[in-house]
């Protein structure tokens, strides 16, 4: 597998990260971070959701426990994604830095392709790496922007619900099970109506795991 089909891969990323970092590093400068840190965050932490918390405890003055404790619980989810394609990340050369650059996108993007032993290392150290460097190129964008121009970016935020609806279109049309589409959605609908917000997301996905585990057989049919 070529780096320029990879590259391909990862466009939809490229379209929804690059103004989804800028958002972020707008926020972050907004609230006071040091250019420098806000930079050095989307290098070394990379991730996505959790920088628009640690910014929004930021802000209100959350201490470091405080930080820890909710950026843990948000970021439990890639627990199942890992999971989900543990039999390829640890045969890749590149294991640990898959690990810790896959990215809620990074990890549907790679559920959409069946590799090869071959294009196996290339692909789950060159698609999550392309995939940050859009997020470090869009905070950088966004920190020139906050630092020389003024106007109004509120709903910028809203691109990550775009980039998650073109990335699920995409998985449905390399696997076209509708069954398991059932299933999201409807644990989605429960969560939404009858779980506390502030653990839908973690919850949600317990749920469904275990109704993926439970239902197995019948979604392979």
């Amino acid at each position: 597998m070529s780096l320029k089909k990879i590259f391909k891969l990862s466009l939809p990323v490229l379209f929804g990260y690059v103004p989804l970092g800028a958002a972020y590093a707008l926020l972050a400068v907004s609230i006071g971070l040091p250019v420098w840190a806000v930079v050095f965050i989307s290098m070394v932490v990379y991730a996505g959701s959790g920088q628009f918390l640690l910014v929004s405890l930021l802000s209100v003055g959350a201490g470091v426990l405080e930080i820890f404790m909710a950026t843990f619980i948000l970021n439990l989810r890639h627990i199942f994604y890992t999971t989900t394609l543990l039999d390829d990340i640890i045969k890749a050369k590149s294991r640990f830095y898959t690990i810790f650059a896959l990215t809620d996108e990074s990890f549907a993007v790679l559920k959409t392709i069946k590799v090869s032993d071959e294009n196996r290392d290339k692909l789950y150290f060159y698609l999550p790496l392309l995939n940050q460097i859009y997020w470090v190129f869009g905070t950088i964008l966004g920190v020139l922007v906050g630092k020389n121009l003024e106007f109004d970016y509120s709903g910028i935020e809203f691109c990550l619900v775009g980039l998650f609806v073109v990335l699920a279109v995409e998985i449905l049309r390399g696997d076209r099970n509708f069954k398991l589409l059932g299933i999201s959605v409807g644990v989605g609908i429960f969560g939404l109506l009858f779980l506390p917000a502030k653990s839908m997301l973690i919850l949600s996905l317990v749920i469904g795991f275990m109704l993926i585990l439970i239902l197995r057989r019948w979604l392979d049919n």
